[in-house]
């Protein structure tokens, strides 16, 4: 079903919510796009059409540390306000590691099932976004419970699941029903983002799918190459949509001994060693390595899917430069 609203109704009913739950906005600060808590004070300050925020999506379901002895309270009922596509293919890995394996994260699922995802189109990419380099778009196409594209002083709205159905229910007099002219807007608009996104990814752009390349590749001496700059600081990790990788530790709190989760890096030295200090991986290169590995072959041979959506937030946050795409069309042309 599509819909739509005007952003002045849109905002008011917002606005009305935030006094049941918790919303969460990409908002502007120092320059960046970062999730802030909505109010009605500042839900007009809301951006919505441009790139991702800062944050990756994961935080909103799995903390960098958390106590997981015993479930705790029942999360409380929150909105994502904004999210791109390229942070809800992450989510589709999450999913399948907490909860289509055999045992189901209860700490991830509850957050899920509390969180109400209203993705957006994303009409203005960076320069480090690189979706459309792994068959990716710039806008949702499913994986939301509501879709809003900016059209007109307002937005196209999209139900993509009966809980956001159930969620704009209140609202409905203010819904109104889709024209051909709208949607003609829409595809447009999405042409042009594409576009824009294929145009800044020019230069990186391979002959293979980077899955192959990456797998074909293993014995080249690129790897050593690219990483005579890092430092091994975990940011590609950490900031990544998709990893999940985590440690699991006995702290000690008033007699009583929880245990913590504490995210964890495959860049870190320590990561793969076992007993007696052995370490498969102690050069870090094949860090490095392993961890494109693990995002374009072993789990999309594991679990059917490429754990990389081309949101360019490593590429950002790494200290020394390492450009993923850069990256792969080296590993290509050094076999060419």
């Amino acid at each position: 079903m599509k819909f739509y609203i005007n952003r002045e109704d849109w905002e008011k009913f917002l606005g009305q919510i935030s006094k049941t739950y918790r919303i969460y906005a990409p908002q502007e600060v120092a320059k960046e796009l970062a999730y802030q808590v909505l109010t009605p004070e500042n839900v007009d300050k809301t951006i919505y059409g441009t790139y991702r925020a800062v944050q990756p999506f994961k935080t909103f379901f799995s903390l960098p540390q958390e106590k997981v002895t015993e479930v705790t309270l029942q999360p409380e009922k929150t909105i994502a306000l904004g999210v791109k596509n390229c942070d809800l293919k992450a989510i589709q890995v999450l999913d399948k590691i907490f909860l289509e394996g055999d045992f189901v994260d209860p700490f991830y699922r509850d957050k899920r099932e509390n969180t109400l995802i209203i993705s957006s189109d994303c009409y203005q990419p960076k320069d480090t976004c690189f979706c459309t380099l792994l068959d990716n778009n710039p806008f949702p196409e499913r994986g939301f419970d509501l879709n809003l594209s900016p059209i007109d002083n307002g937005f196209l709205l999209e139900v993509g699941s009966p809980k956001g159905e159930g969620f704009i229910a209140s609202i409905r007099e203010d819904l109104k029903d889709i024209t051909s002219d709208l949607m003609e807007k829409r595809e447009k608009k999405r042409k042009q983002a594409k576009e824009r996104v294929v145009e800044i990814n020019r230069e990186f752009k391979t002959r293979r799918p980077f899955p192959s390349i990456v797998k074909e590749e293993y014995a080249s001496s690129v790897w050593e190459e690219v990483t005579k700059t890092c430092v091994e600081c975990g940011a590609c990790t950490n900031i990544c949509p998709s990893c999940y990788c985590f440690l699991l530790v006995d702290t000690e709190e008033g007699g009583k001994f929880p245990k913590v989760k504490f995210w964890d890096s495959c860049q870190h030295t320590g990561f793969a060693r076992v007993a007696a200090g052995i370490n498969p991986r102690a050069k870090l290169y094949e860090r490095l390595r392993n961890r494109y590995l693990c995002k374009y072959e072993y789990r999309p041979e594991n679990f059917g899917i490429v754990a990389c959506s081309g949101c360019g937030r490593c590429v950002e946050a790494c200290q020394g430069k390492i450009d993923k795409r850069e990256v792969i069309k080296k590993l290509e042309e050094g076999s060419s």
